[in-house]
């Protein structure tokens, strides 16, 4: 049997032909480029992350009393940027002949010789602090520098190295602010203690404790405006305080408010060049309600001159006013003659410092004061007395 040829495909059927090539070609690239992708090199391989919490960059230390108070931001973060396992050691330190700064920044080390491992506690992310008391030998005699260094330990008890030093001086530290009293004035709180020459410089550290509403509106002029919730306050100058005043004012007090007052004496010195400052423990606390019993101050400059309303004798009055912010008004007392009590005449304190008497007689004398009343109700003493004869009035028809 004899085999015929395949007859040639048609125009048509070349066309279909060619574009199943095409079509098969393209699905194979497809296919093929993931295959030749990871084929290509990916570069070194990473280190498995030793978790390391990051080194304490921030590590201060104040002295108060017999002990060192440590402050520092503990980081949530490992040195390679990751999560910080937890929990969290902090390893501290103490050196008690610190060396000197380097000049140049080194690497945090992972030993210091010296420096006596004195803290060890479990800490979280943030702000952190801690205290150290100081044994006997350092809190007596001059004052010598001791210094701090903190390190971080993950849970396998790994560290990135010690944190930067810290120093405090140790040593004798002040006195204790003794025999702490407060007394509400007109001005201020009056805050006094025991005088102590040693350490004359003192710093009260006041709480608000709570706010009492007045009793009546505030005075047209404004008063102080809302204080913060705490202050420091110090009794003068560390270099120009050379003998204990043994009190200070408060002035920027409140009256209708309660505070918390606590003192601690402060001894400045200085060693290789450097200022540091001793404090001593923190006195009790000691609670003052600044009360508004106080009266204003009494008016000045009382002055009386006749006048008239229409057909009516007057009697006008001015003075000086008050300048003390929570004034409200005030009031006018009349006494007719040369003897008698006085009498208000004033229905409700006037609100400037004039007023015009209008139920006064022709021809007879009267004798004027003023007080003063502030926003509590408290009333200042008298002004000084002026007297004063009405006039008959002009009739308007003449």
């Amino acid at each position: 049997m004899r085999l015929l040829p395949h007859p040639m495909p048609s125009g048509l059927l070349q066309r279909d032909f060619a574009l199943r090539q095409r079509h098969f070609a393209a699905a194979a690239v497809s296919l093929l480029a993931p295959l030749l992708a990871s084929c290509a090199s990916p570069g070194p391989p990473r280190p498995p992350s030793l978790h390391l919490p990051e080194v304490v960059a921030d590590l201060a230390a104040e002295r108060v009393g017999d002990e060192v108070h440590l402050h520092w931001t503990t980081s949530s973060h490992s040195t390679d940027k990751l999560n910080a396992l937890t929990p969290i050691t902090a390893e501290v330190c103490r050196e008690a002949s610190p060396q000197p700064k380097a000049a140049k920044p080194a690497p945090p080390p992972q030993t210091v010789a010296g420096c006596d491992t004195v803290l060890h506690l479990t800490v979280k992310p943030g702000a952190t602090e801690a205290d150290d008391r100081l044994p006997a030998p350092l809190t007596a005699g001059a004052a010598a520098l001791v210094g701090y260094r903190v390190r971080l330990l993950n849970p396998k008890g790994h560290s990135a190295g010690y944190s930067n030093s810290a120093l405090v001086p140790a040593g004798e530290a002040p006195a204790s602010v003794a025999g702490l009293k407060a007394t509400a004035t007109r001005n201020g709180a009056m805050i006094e203690w025991q005088p102590n020459d040693s350490a004359p410089l003192i710093e009260l550290d006041r709480t608000l404790v709570s706010a009492a509403k007045p009793a009546q509106k505030k005075a047209a002029m404004s008063l102080p405006e809302d204080q913060p919730a705490e202050i420091r306050l110090r009794s003068g100058k560390e270099d120009m305080l050379r003998k204990d005043p043994g009190g200070t004012l408060d002035r920027s007090a409140l009256r209708g408010q309660q505070y918390s007052y606590t003192a601690q004496r402060i001894r400045v010195v200085t060693i290789n060049g450097t200022r540091y400052e001793m404090r001593s423990a923190v006195s009790a606390p000691l609670a003052l309600a600044m009360k508004d019993s106080f009266p204003p101050a009494a008016p000045t400059g009382l002055a009386a001159i006749p006048g008239s309303q229409g057909e009516a004798a007057t009697i006008d009055l001015s003075w000086q006013p008050d300048v003390e912010p929570d004034v409200s008004g005030y009031n006018v007392y009349r006494r007719e003659g040369a003897a008698g009590s006085f009498e208000r005449v004033t229905a409700k304190p006037a609100l400037g410092p004039a007023f015009s008497d209008a139920t006064v007689a022709a021809g007879h004398s009267y004798t004027y004061r003023v007080t003063a009343v502030d926003s509590a109700g408290n009333e200042s003493a008298p002004s000084s007395e002026t007297t004063e004869t009405a006039e008959k009035a002009r009739d308007s028809r003449q």
